[in-house]
C-alpha cells in the first residue's frame, strides 16, 4: 500500500530487511541530529565528506524511489520501448549516412558528366576548325568522352531510385521513432506529473532538519528579520528578486535571494573619420609632391545601464549585536601550503605595524594569534575586537581555514562576508553558476533512467551547494549554539507573502510573457512591487516595471588634423531613456487538501481560479507555490 500527501510521497509498507536498515539508518540520523542541536557541527568537512554526502544521496535515492512507487510506471516498458527508439536512432542514421553518401556520390556524376560534355564540345570544336580534318586523337576523346558522359547519366539514373527508397525508408523510421517517443511520454507521464519545484528544499531539509527551509517567505518572517534584525524593510528601484528561499537555523532566519541588479554607469562610444592631404617641398630643385592620410578618432562617454545578477545568504543572529566588518575571498584554495605561508608571513608584517598605529591612535585593532586566519580571513576593518574574537575562536578558525582551503569537495574560499550588526551577508561564487530554482519541466523526460540520473545528480549538487554556503556560517560555533529570544508577531499584515517573494513571481511570469515589461523598453526591465490588497492567502499587487527605451544619437567633435584644420568627427551613441510600466497581479498561495497530490492540488486550485475569475487556463501562470495572473481590464 502507498501513502501519499503534498511533495512528500513515502511507502507505508516495505520488505522487512529494508524496514530494519530503514529504522537503522533513522535511529543514526536522529543521533547525529541530535547531537547537533546539542552541540553543533565541529567538523564540516569532515562531517560532509563521511555522513552528509552519502546520507543525501540515500535521501534522494529514497524519494525517487517512492515517487515511481506512487505513480505505478512500469519501468521495464519504459525501458524496452527506449530500446527500441535508441535501435530505431541508429538506423536512422545509418540510412542517413548512406543518403548522404549517395548525394554526394550524385554531385560527383554531374561534375564528372559535366566534365565529359565539355571534353567532348572542345574535342568537336576542335575538328572543325582543323583545317587538315579531324585527327584520329581527336575523334577517340571525343568518343570516350560522350560513353563516359553516358555511363555517368546512365548511374544518376539509377541512383535516384535507390536514393529515393533510402529516404522513404528513413521517413518510415523517423515516424516510427515519434510514435515510440511519444508512446515513452506517456509512460512516463504518471512520474513525470509529481516533479515540483520544492522537492529539493524538502529534501535538504530531511538530509539536516535543524535548517529549516521555508514553502515560502512569508510577511510574517519578513517582519520578524525586519522588527528583530534590523533588515530594511525597502531596498530602491535597482534590485529586483528573480529567487528567494527563506528558512531558519536553531531560530535564527536567513534567506537566500538571487536578485538581478541594476546600475547606470557610462559606456565610451568612438568614431573616427579618415582625411588626407598633399604636401609639397622642393628637393634638388625639384618640386616633390607628398601624399598624407591620417585617422582622426573621437570618443563620448554617454549614461549607459548595467544589469547583473547577484545571489547571497542573509543570515539574523543575535550574537555579537555591534560587531561590523567585512572581508573579501581569498583564493586561497589556488595556493598550495608553501605559497599560502609566504603570503602570510608578507602581509602579516604589513597587519601588525597597522596594528601598532592603531593602537597609538586609540583604537581596537590587534591582531589574532593565527596569523593564516588572521590574513587570509582579512577582517582588518572590524569595528569591536571583543566581539570578534568571541564569534571567531580558534575552533572556528580551524574550521574556516579548512574550508577556504579545500580544494576537492567544496568550494574553498570564494565567499565575501559582510557582517553589520546583527545580520550577515555571505555572497558565495559557487551559487552564481548554480540554479537553485530549476522548474518541474527540468526533470521532465522520456527515459526513465535519464530522468532518475538527472534528478540524483542534481539533488546531489543541490545539497553540496547549499551545505558550503552555510558552512561559513555553521563554523562559527556561537552561532550553532545562540537560540534567539521570543518575538511576538503582529495580528495583521498588509500582504500573506513578503515583496520577495511577490518580485520573485512578477519576474518568472515575465520571463514567460513579457507582458509586465514596458513594450518599448529595450533593456531588462527591474520589477518592484507594491500591495494593492491583501486577503487570505491571496496577495493583489502592483508591478512597476523600470526599464529603458533607446534611441540613436549623433555627437560630432571637433578636431585639429595633422593637414592644420580642423575636422568635425562624428560619434553615435545610444541614448537610454526611463520607461516604466504599471501592471496589476494577483499572487495565490497553494491551499488545498493535504492529502491530494502536489499535482492535483495545482488542478484544483486553477479550476477554482477559473471558475470564481473567468480566467483561461493558459492566463494563470504557476511559479513555485504560487498561481498568479494578471488583473486585465
Amino acid at each position: 500500500m502507498i501513502k501519499g500527501h503534498a511533495d512528500t510521497p513515502v511507502l507505508e509498507k516495505a520488505e522487512p530487511e529494508k524496514a530494519k536498515a530503514a529504522k537503522a539508518e533513522a535511529a543514526k540520523t536522529e543521533s547525529w541530529n541530535i547531537g547537533f542541536e546539542n552541540a553543533g557541527i565541529y567538523d564540516l568537512i569532515g562531517s560532509y565528506k563521511n555522513y552528509y554526502r552519502d546520507l543525501h544521496n540515500k535521501n534522494v535515492t529514497d524519494y525517487f524511489d517512492s515517487l515511481v512507487e506512487l505513480s505505478k510506471i512500469d519501468i521495464e516498458q519504459n525501458r524496452k520501448t527506449n530500446s527500441k527508439i535508441r535501435e530505431m536512432s541508429k538506423r536512422i542514421n545509418l540510412l542517413d549516412r548512406q543518403i548522404r553518401k549517395r548525394a554526394a556520390v550524385k554531385v560527383l556524376l554531374i561534375v564528372l558528366t559535366v566534365i565529359a560534355a565539355l571534353v567532348v564540345a572542345g574535342q568537336i570544336s576542335a575538328m572543325f576548325q582543323a583545317q587538315a580534318g579531324p585527327e584520329l586523337l581527336q575523334v577517340l576523346i571525343a568518343l570516350a568522352g560522350a560513353a563516359l558522359g553516358g555511363l555517368f547519366i546512365y548511374l544518376i539514373i539509377k541512383f535516384n531510385p535507390k536514393t529515393k527508397e533510402l529516404k522513404a525508408e528513413k521517413s518510415r523510421l523517423e515516424e516510427k521513432a515519434r510514435n515510440l517517443t511519444s508512446e515513452a511520454w506517456e509512460q512516463m507521464r504518471p512520474l513525470n506529473e509529481l516533479f515540483t519545484s520544492k522537492m529539493s528544499p524538502e529534501l535538504f531539509r530531511k538530509t539536516m532538519p535543524y535548517i529549516n527551509l521555508d514553502k515560502m517567505f512569508d510577511r510574517k518572517r519578513l517582519d520578524y528579520f525586519v522588527s528583530k534584525f534590523g533588515l530594511s524593510e525597502t531596498r530602491g528601484d535597482n534590485r529586483s528578486a528573480l529567487f528567494v528561499q527563506s528558512g531558519d537555523i536553531n531560530g535564527n532566519p536567513f534567506f537566500i535571494c538571487t536578485d538581478l541588479v541594476h546600475e547606470l554607469g557610462t559606456k565610451t562610444y568612438t568614431g573616427s573619420i579618415t582625411i588626407h592631404w598633399t604636401t609639397t617641398h622642393y628637393s634638388n630643385g625639384k618640386r616633390v609632391t607628398r601624399h598624407h592620410t591620417q585617422v582622426l578618432t573621437a570618443s563620448v562617454e554617454k549614461p549607459c545601464p548595467y544589469y547583473k545578477e547577484e545571489t547571497y545568504l542573509v543570515y539574523g543572529n543575535e550574537a555579537a549585536p555591534d560587531l561590523i566588518f567585512s572581508r573579501r575571498d581569498s583564493d586561497a584554495e589556488h595556493m598550495n601550503q608553501k605559497q599560502i605561508d609566504r603570503h602570510v608571513n608578507r602581509k602579516i608584517k604589513k597587519l601588525r605595524k597597522r596594528a601598532e598605529k592603531n593602537v597609538v591612535k586609540g583604537g581596537e585593532f590587534t591582531v589574532l594569534g593565527n596569523s593564516e586566519f588572521e590574513v587570509l580571513f582579512g577582517a582588518a576593518d572590524r569595528n569591536n575586537e571583543v566581539q570578534f574574537r568571541l564569534l571567531f575562536t580558534p575552533l572556528a578558525q580551524k574550521q574556516l581555514l579548512e574550508i577556504m582551503k579545500e580544494k576537492e569537495i567544496g568550494f574553498g574560499d570564494d565567499f565575501s562576508f559582510i557582517k553589520h550588526r546583527m545580520l550577515n551577508y555571505i555572497y558565495p561564487q559557487h551559487l552564481h553558476n548554480f540554479n537553485l530554482n530549476v522548474a518541474p519541466g527540468y526533470f521532465h523526460g522520456f527515459d526513465f533512467d535519464d530522468v532518475r540520473s538527472r534528478f540524483i545528480n542534481y539533488n546531489n549538487d543541490y545539497f553540496r551547494h547549499l551545505y558550503f554556503t552555510f558552512a561559513t556560517i555553521l563554523a562559527i560555533p556561537l552561532y550553532q549554539q545562540h537560540k534567539p529570544r521570543e518575538f511576538i508577531y503582529k495580528d495583521l499584515y498588509d500582504s500573506f507573502a513578503s515583496f520577495y517573494e511577490h518580485e520573485y513571481v512578477a519576474n518568472n511570469m515575465n520571463a514567460v510573457v513579457k507582458t509586465l515589461a514596458h513594450p518599448m523598453s529595450a533593456t531588462p526591465s527591474i520589477l518592484k512591487t507594491i500591495v494593492v490588497s491583501s486577503g487570505g492567502k491571496s496577495d493583489t499587487v502592483r508591478v512597476n516595471a523600470f526599464g529603458y527605451r533607446t534611441e540613436e544619437k549623433v555627437d560630432y567633435v571637433k578636431k585639429l588634423g595633422g593637414d592644420g584644420k580642423i575636422h568635425t568627427i562624428p560619434v553615435h551613441w545610444i541614448k537610454y531613456i526611463p520607461v516604466v510600466k504599471a501592471t496589476d497581479i494577483v499572487v495565490n498561495a497553494l491551499d488545498v487538501a493535504e492529502e491530494t497530490s502536489y499535482t492535483e492540488k495545482f488542478r484544483q486550485a486553477v479550476k477554482n481560479i477559473k471558475d470564481r475569475k473567468k480566467i483561461g487556463e493558459k492566463d494563470i501562470y504557476r511559479v513555485g507555490a504560487f498561481l498568479s495572473y494578471i488583473i486585465k481590464d
